[in-house]
């Protein structure tokens, strides 16, 4: 483990972007307070007793990937944690410490943050699920759907929708070193879209991790599975591999 990151995650943990990215694992938790109300906003729909509480969880990913905020908000932490400290010269602190580890440790802060919101955005659907939908005709009070293809396609809608996410932190990780805070936002927000429609799309569904959720039936869930995984790893070495050499190459 880089010695470095217990104090960078600290720091990060102390930035009020941090915070900003947590609080959108409050979503689920609206659902609470909409129900409340005659509108039409978050309304659910399903099959009487069908959805399970993985279903519910891959829909709430879903949305909030949909909605863009929470995935602008980390863009932003990413500018704060990098761009916005090397225009600042924080960066020369380091000057003494290998790159690559000052780079790991950053990378891995902002993705620890990511972990905090996906397991809130987890506890605060269990909460939802569990205390309110449950008592909805819709629902069946299970954790896990009941059929097969159904429990393959919550994992694989999760998963891809994950993927997706760390590698837009990543590319706006790379961008950021070198480009304005503006360009990195915008940058970070079109790929964001790009990947929000790639699923819709014939050709370009099957070069991005999310893509494989409407893919389940035609190449099954071993090779869906798979195939995620490997375009994340490809598409994160690169990345980070351009990102290494940027920061490598960087004047404080």
């Amino acid at each position: 483990m880089n010695y470095l990151f217990r104090p960078v995650f600290k720091t990060v943990l102390k930035r009020k972007e941090t915070w900003l990215c947590v609080g959108f694992s409050a979503f689920p938790l609206l659902l609470l307070l909409v129900d409340f109300f005659s509108t039409n906003f978050m309304q659910l729909s399903a099959p009487k007793g069908s959805l399970s509480f993985l279903e519910f969880f891959g829909a709430v990913e879903s949305v909030q990937y949909q909605l863009t905020l929470p995935i602008i908000a980390f863009i932003y932490l990413v500018v704060t944690c990098f761009h916005d400290e090397i225009k600042s010269g924080k960066m020369f602190l380091f000057k003494d410490i290998k790159r690559s580890k000052i780079l790991n440790a950053k990378i891995a802060s902002v993705i620890g943050v990511y972990f905090i919101y996906f397991i809130l955005t987890f506890v605060a659907s269990l909460i939802t699920y569990y205390l309110h939908l449950i008592h909805m005709d819709y629902t069946s009070g299970t954790f896990l759907p009941t059929q097969l293809v159904d429990l393959q396609d919550a994992i694989i809608s999760i998963i891809g929708i994950f993927a997706v996410t760390q590698l837009c932190i990543l590319i706006s990780v790379a961008i950021s070193i070198k480009l304005s805070d503006g360009l990195t936002m915008l940058i970070g927000i079109v790929f964001a879209l790009i990947s929000f429609i790639a699923p819709s799309l014939k050709g370009l569904k099957y070069f991005l991790p999310n893509g494989y959720s409407g893919l389940l039936v035609q190449l099954g869930f071993g090779t869906s599975l798979f195939m995620i995984v490997l375009l994340f790893c490809i598409y994160a070495l690169i990345i980070y591999l351009c990102s290494n050499r940027a920061f490598k190459k960087m004047e404080y």
